[in-house]
């Protein structure tokens, strides 16, 4: 009677660790994965802008992508996304127009002097990228002035704070 009930315990023991063993062989990653990981890292957005940009003016803005250093050869969907200052909620969405070389280009007349958001909603490959710019137009108050100051006090702790290891 004892060695039935050693025998039970010894099943009831072993059941969960197969169990476990079967469900993380079916869990097993797709092995294509850590290579599609890889290659998202490799497409690099540089959104181009001019320094100074008076309001009422078109400058010219663009977006490059890159992999690996070199432009890259496939087709992205790139829509820019263009706010003044917290207005974000007001974006206008723009969809790029691709010049000849593989650049994405905006056109937008920037109507009044303040600070400007553009954003590139860049989509290839499954990869999903969105880098923001902040562009200044015209002539700042001394208050856009001193909020820009600040965003970049903070980002500039954020920056060194982010690479502390404790």
């Amino acid at each position: 009677m004892r060695k039935k009930g050693e025998k039970q315990m010894r099943f009831i023991k072993f059941t969960p660790l197969l169990l476990t063993f079967f469900l993380l062989a079916a869990c097993s990653a797709d092995p294509e994965a850590a290579d599609h990981y890889a290659k998202r890292e490799e497409v690099n957005v540089n959104i181009e802008a001019p320094e100074s940009i008076e309001a009422g003016s078109a400058p010219k803005i663009d977006v490059k992508l890159t992999q690996d250093g070199k432009s890259l050869e496939q087709e992205a969907t790139v829509n820019f996304l263009i706010w003044k200052d917290e207005n974000k909620a007001d974006a206008e969405e723009i969809p790029a127009s691709l010049d000849a070389d593989g650049t994405y280009l905006l056109e937008y007349t920037f109507p009044s002097d303040g600070v400007y958001f553009v954003k590139a909603d860049v989509t290839v490959d499954n990869i999903h990228l969105m880098p923001t710019k902040q562009i200044r137009v015209g002539e700042l108050t001394q208050e856009e002035i001193e909020k820009i100051k600040q965003e970049q006090e903070q980002k500039k702790q954020d920056d060194s704070g982010s690479h502390h290891h404790h």
